[in-house]
């Protein structure tokens, strides 16, 4: 008999940390931020960005302090409208696995996975090829993932299980063809334009043609797609 799918996503507490905490956060900085630019304009010397401490230590009147406590309320719950947007709600069951983020769904079967693990705060799922088939923010600790992954018989790795075959790209070095290389290179500039939607469309690319890559910071490490 097959089990009951486990869903992994935010707590009540954590949802609701996230919902509360940057709002709650912006008002109180709203608050004290006056306060202590007061303070160090009042120490009679030279600070960088003096300019600014004034104008914040300008900010006196009740209703100049409550206009931005408002403003930096607004932008704590964008800032957790943000968070939760980015969350993926996982479900992992015998056969299948759904992914829901922000409204979008997907789902893989099974036999289409060919291994799973953790990447700083993010899921990776690779297919047989060792393709990225899928990364993102699980509302779940890693612990929580690998227990419920391994309980349901899926390929579930505490690291990336190819980590030894990764290898940093340079520029013009000489270690793939040059379409590789081609695409590196045009993804190196979307990285530093931090255009996420075009280095992940480049990655698709470079991954038809044989290899996958991996990000820290700018800099660049790939290897080969492996069959498992």
């Amino acid at each position: 008999m097959p089990g009951e799918p486990t869903v992994l996503t935010l707590s009540r507490a954590d949802r609701a940390w996230i919902t509360l905490g940057p709002a709650a956060a912006g008002v109180l900085l709203a608050l004290i931020l006056p306060v202590v630019a007061r303070w160090l304009a009042g120490l009679g010397v030279a600070l960088p960005f003096g300019f600014v401490i004034k104008a914040v230590a300008g900010v006196d009147a009740w209703w100049k302090v409550a206009i931005q406590a408002a403003i930096f309320g607004v932008l704590g719950a964008l800032v957790s409208a943000e968070i939760l947007r980015r969350v993926t709600r996982v479900t992992v069951a015998d056969d299948r696995l759904e992914l829901q983020t922000a409204g979008a769904r997907q789902t893989f079967a099974r036999l289409e996975i060919g291994a799973l693990y953790p990447e700083r705060d993010l899921l990776i799922v690779l297919d047989n090829d060792s393709r990225h088939m899928f990364h993102g923010e699980p509302g779940a600790s890693r612990a929580r993932l690998g227990e419920a992954f391994r309980e349901h018989g899926w390929p579930w790795h505490d690291d990336d299980p190819f980590a030894g075959l990764y290898q940093r790209w340079e520029p013009s070095g000489g270690q793939l063809p040059i379409d590789a290389d081609a695409v590196l290179t045009a993804r190196a500039v979307a990285l530093r334009k931090k255009a996420g939607k075009e280095a992940g469309e480049l990655r698709d690319t470079l991954q038809k043609l044989g290899y996958a890559v991996r990000d820290e910071g700018d800099r660049q490490f790939w290897r080969p797609l492996v069959r498992r």
